[in-house]
């Protein structure tokens, strides 16, 4: 998932297209009967003064009464707006705004009362219209919600000590998942990292000086999370690095050995062992991506393998077992309900999956269009943590990831494109050009909507990437939307 790995380049293509296809073909407009059939619309005796205009002008929907509201639906005939502000009657401060409407938009903030709004449409591409409104005042959706953030050994390590001005952006977190630390071989032994991060692991007990290091790395990022954090922490073992190893493997080829067979039972033994030395509070796997049918099904017969194995050395529902999975995973012939329900959490990884804008994790796209097909091909919404990028990929899809904590103060709230004037990529290769975030806003959107759509939480990659400054951190939105559904 994770980008501090350089990625198949055929798996991005895929996500890419796949992205494209699902924005073409998901007509579907309407509010999640979680929300529809649980709170009035607001807006339903309402109707438009003014709903269409160009670029500069506004549209106006009057309640016909003064009503209170925290979530604002708008719909747009086509797909023409850009950028737009919501302000309520004649305020000159806009209490909402966001990039594209697109079929179905879902903003949400802190409470409103008015008795009409004002949409400006600063971009637009061409003549716009609004077709439809709704506003509700949502509360008691986020009661258990999840807060999960991924950290990785190499930012917790920190060169020893984890920096106290990083102390705010864990503090929110209900989990945490420790990842980029802990690998496995073809035979289910343990490897840890290398110090300086590079693709070098080290054997679980090597006594070399590097070796003894990598493991000490580790542990030292262990215990400074835990010194900032007291959120439950599940470690991800990773199968994706051959040096160390003494193997030439693919990703696909070393999960289906160490999965399978005698490898296996080494591999659960080692893992146990490993969660028990470090008290961990779960296990965690980003395998990225199987291929073929035979190894979705090795997958997901050794996660069913591991869980009872866990609740046997454990106690039963003492250890989470989580998995992160992209969303065009879910549903397959591979990945269904039935053989994916020994997972506590299915981590959904809702970004890298370009639309017609290019952008890799809209609201439309990425958030409102996923959760409605995950519902519909059955999974169990509870079960699931939409993933939130705390970064940034280009229009082109270029392999680059930029940072937020970079850009969080020149970045709006309401604003998630940021222009790179260069880029230097995975390859090596410059670039520049139009990229795009989550923003603030964004943030605080897609965690609303999850937990108003009853999803079990979202998951963050990753918060070494989040903003240190007060009044700009993601994790803050975060913890303040959920706060609102409470």
């Amino acid at each position: 998932m994770k980008h501090v790995f350089v990625l198949i380049i055929a798996a991005a293509l895929v996500c890419a297209v796949v992205g494209l296809l699902c924005l073409a073909g998901c007509t579907n407009t309407s509010t999640p009967s979680a929300i529809a059939d649980k709170f009035e619309n607001l807006a339903s005796g309402g109707s438009f003064e003014t709903k269409s205009g160009k670029s500069g002008e506004s549209a106006v929907f009057a309640f016909g009464k003064e009503v209170t509201f925290n979530a604002l639906v708008l719909k747009e005939s086509g797909d023409h707006i850009r950028k737009f502000r919501v302000y309520a009657d004649d305020e000159s401060e806009p209490f909402y705004g966001s990039d594209f409407v697109e079929g179905y938009h879902y903003g949400s903030f802190p409470a409103v009362t008015a008795s009409k709004i004002r949409v400006e449409v600063l971009e637009s591409d061409g003549n716009w219209k609004l077709k439809a409104a709704e506003a509700y005042d949502i509360s008691g959706t986020a009661d258990d919600f999840q807060i999960m953030g991924y950290v990785t050994t190499q930012w917790a390590y920190g060169g020893g000590e984890l920096e106290e001005r990083w102390a705010p952006n864990l503090a929110d977190a209900t989990h945490l998942n420790y990842i980029s630390g802990a690998y496995f071989d073809s035979k289910g032994d343990i490897y840890f990292r290398a110090q300086d991060g590079s693709d070098m692991v080290y054997k679980n007990g090597d006594t070399s000086a590097e070796g003894v290091k990598a493991k000490e790395v580790f542990a030292k990022g262990l215990e400074n999370l835990r010194k900032y954090s007291n959120a439950k922490i599940v470690v991800t073992f990773l199968g994706n690095i051959n040096g160390g190893t003494g193997e030439e493997l693919t990703t696909e080829e070393r999960h289906n050995a160490a999965m399978t067979g005698a490898a296996a039972e080494n591999l659960t033994q080692n893992i146990l062992d490993f969660v028990d030395e470090f008290n961990f509070d779960g296990v965690s796997f980003d395998y990225e991506y199987p291929s073929a049918r035979q190894s979705f099904e090795n997958f997901t017969t050794y996660l069913a393998s591991l869980h009872s194995a866990m609740d046997e050395r454990f106690g039963e529902g003492e250890k989470l077992l989580t998995a992160a999975i992209s969303e065009w995973q879910l549903g397959t012939a591979t990945f269904t309900p039935e053989n994916l329900n020994m997972l506590d959490r299915i981590e959904v990884m809702a970004y890298d999956l370009f639309d017609d804008h290019g952008n890799h994790s809209s609201f439309y796209s990425s958030c409102y269009t996923i959760i409605n097909q995950i519902e519909e091909k059955g999974f169990d919404l509870s079960k699931i943590n939409i993933g939130l990028p705390f970064y940034s990929r280009p229009e082109n899809a270029d392999s680059f990831w930029g940072n937020y904590f970079d850009v969080a103060e020149e970045l709006g709230r309401w604003d998630n494109a940021y222009y790179y004037e260069n880029y230097t990529t995975l390859d090596g290769e410059q670039g520049a050009g139009n990229t795009w975030f989550n923003g603030r806003g964004m943030i605080y959107d897609k965690t609303c909507y999850a937990a108003d759509c009853g999803a079990g939480g979202v998951m963050i990659w990753h918060i070494g990437t989040d903003s240190t400054v007060e009044g700009y951190r993601l994790m803050d939105e975060i913890a303040s939307a959920v706060n609102s559904r409470k």
